[in-house]
């Protein structure tokens, strides 16, 4: 197994594009508790195992609106190596609709905003690594897991059946 090595900035040293549009100013995370879930989305290819799943962690701060917690591809060949790489840009809004309403919806439990905002700061804490044909997205989001349970903001059964869940549900999410 390829051995693990951070990378730095999270990913974002060297790069030439700038991060991915954050829509919070249209939709902001207002002082309500909401649902929090693990996102678990489709393959792009018909043959894929569960590694191959892009997973997220994300709640609605407005109908047709999801704020995301995760790491993106970044693959721009001028750009120095490593490329593709995956990058953490920070937690961002989008609009609802880039693929959310077929990803799975694996909930983590009614978060108010000061503990969503700990899993903001968690996040920036969760170290991106170097490519190495291993390491992924998902475990990028257990790296956070962890932390959000050393937090006390879920437990570790809660993590636990939600990674089961994830690990075991891609035969029944639809293709991207």
């Amino acid at each position: 197994m390829p051995e693990n090595v951070t990378i730095p900035e999270q990913g974002r040293e060297g790069l030439s594009l700038p991060s991915p549009i954050n829509m919070d100013w249209t939709y902001p995370d207002r002082d309500v508790p909401h649902p929090v879930y693990l996102l678990v989305y489709g393959p792009s290819s018909p043959d894929h195992t569960w590694r191959d799943l892009h997973w997220s962690v994300g709640w609605q701060p407005a109908p047709d609106a999801w704020r995301h917690i995760q790491v993106d591809t970044y693959d721009v060949k001028t750009d120095p190596a490593p490329q593709p790489r995956y990058v953490f840009w920070g937690t961002r809004t989008q609009s609802a609709g880039d693929g959310d309403e077929s990803a799975a919806h694996l909930p983590l439990g009614t978060l108010d905003r000061e503990q969503r905002r700990k899993i903001e700061a968690l996040a920036w804490e969760t170290p991106v690594m170097y490519p190495n044909g291993d390491w992924n997205c998902q475990n990028w989001v257990r790296g956070l897991f962890e932390k959000m349970v050393e937090a006390g903001i879920v437990s570790q059964q809660t993590v636990d059946e939600v990674v089961t869940r994830a690990e075991t549900a891609h035969g029944a999410l639809p293709g991207r």
